[in-house]
């Protein structure tokens, strides 16, 4: 069985047999931003997984796209960008940012296994930030046999195989959020103790896998 790998933004993937599966994570969503003394933002959520077996025609090009990174702002809820396979045949969610404060604690981004097409796992939900100290770590990314877990206060959410871990959240000195892990991880929140704004984690890029049986391959069965 042949398995190929992407990570570009878009490649053509010219079919090669009938019998195709195709798996597919988003990008996670980037932690929220902190502004104002003290404050700490929600980390994002981790990215789908989507997973379907496909009858492809053999010649003819399909295009993967994977979601790419997104970088963390100060005041801007970044959601993760989607994978998907011949724009909406395969399709994993990119997902939610975590939410930016000023002087306040705020919302981590939802997980979530909607929107998507094909078999779906949810990212795991990034943490909120628990107190004005502490930020919220990112969620991590959806696998193929279950979600991304959820973070917990600073602790980062673990993906699920082949899905990443978040990015931890922040306490102690003011400080951008930490990115979160590819494919999909989201993530952490930022921390802010001075008017010095500080920009969420970047959530990170998604990937996408096709397998197939290779024309004139054979599967060899034991006896005896």
């Amino acid at each position: 069985m042949g398995v190929l790998t992407y990570t570009a933004a878009s490649t053509a993937f010219i079919a090669k047999v009938s019998n195709n599966r195709v798996l597919l994570i988003a990008g996670g969503g980037a932690g929220g931003g902190a502004t104002g003394s003290t404050a700490c933002a929600g980390g994002g959520a981790g990215g789908q997984s989507a997973q379907s077996r496909l009858a492809l025609t053999p010649g003819t090009s399909y295009t993967i796209a994977v979601g790419q990174a997104v970088t963390g702002t100060t005041t801007t809820t970044v959601a993760g960008a989607d994978t998907t396979f011949a724009s909406t045949t395969v399709v994993a969610k990119g997902g939610a940012g975590g939410v930016g404060n000023s002087a306040t604690t705020t919302a981590g981004g939802t997980g979530s296994a909607a929107g998507g097409t094909g078999t779906i796992w949810a990212g795991g939900s990034g943490a909120a930030a628990s107190t004005t100290n502490i930020s919220g770590g990112g969620g991590g990314g959806g696998g193929w046999t279950a979600a991304g877990s959820d973070a917990v206060t600073s602790t980062a959410g673990g993906g699920n195989t082949p899905g990443a871990i978040g990015g931890v959240g922040r306490n102690g000195s003011g400080t951008t959020g930490a990115a979160g892990t590819a494919p999909g991880g989201g993530g952490g929140g930022a921390r802010a103790t001075t008017t010095t704004d500080r920009a969420g984690g970047n959530g990170a890029a998604g990937q996408a896998w096709v397998d197939f049986m290779p024309p004139g391959a054979m599967l060899l069965l034991g006896v005896g």
